[in-house]
Parts: C-alpha cells; sequence; structure tokens
C-alpha cells in the first residue's frame, strides 16, 4: 500500500469505531507521532535502560515470579 491508501484505509477503519476510549487513545498516539514528540526511552539515563534491557532478557529467558507470589512471600499480601 503506497501512503494515500494507508491514510484512507486508516480513516476507514476510524470511521468504524463508536469507542470513545479508544478513539481518545488514537488520537493520543496519533498527536504524539504527529508533533514530533520523542519515544520517553530516548529520556532514560544509560543504567535505567540498562537494567530494563536486564529484565527483558530474564523475562524471555523464563526467570519470573508472579506478581502475587511475590507480594505473599515478600510481605505476607494475599490477593
Amino acid at each position: 500500500m503506497n501512503t494515500t491508501e494507508l491514510k484512507s484505509t486508516l480513516h476507514t477503519l476510524i470511521e468504524r469505531i463508536n469507542d470513545d476510549a479508544i478513539l481518545q487513545a488514537y488520537v493520543v498516539l496519533l498527536s504524539r507521532e504527529a508533533e514530533g514528540v520523542p519515544d520517553f526511552w530516548d529520556n532514560l539515563d544509560t543504567p535505567t535502560q540498562a537494567a530494563i534491557q536486564e529484565g527483558l532478557q530474564d523475562l524471555n529467558a523464563g526467570r519470573k515470579t508472579d506478581f502475587f507470589d511475590f507480594m505473599k512471600s515478600q510481605y505476607g499480601i494475599n490477593r
């Protein structure tokens, strides 16, 4: 699809959405893109980015703990 076709398809799809929350989400997303708002990732410092990357690697490697199990074991909080 070329740019014109993509825009037309987006317009058609948006016209079919009646949920205000979904439409608002698209407004926010598209407004940020149109205004050139930088990705929040670019504003994070290097140690924070590294910590997030490490966490994602752990998750992808299967090293994870259920949130509720963690809260129970660490703080004695049940669901």
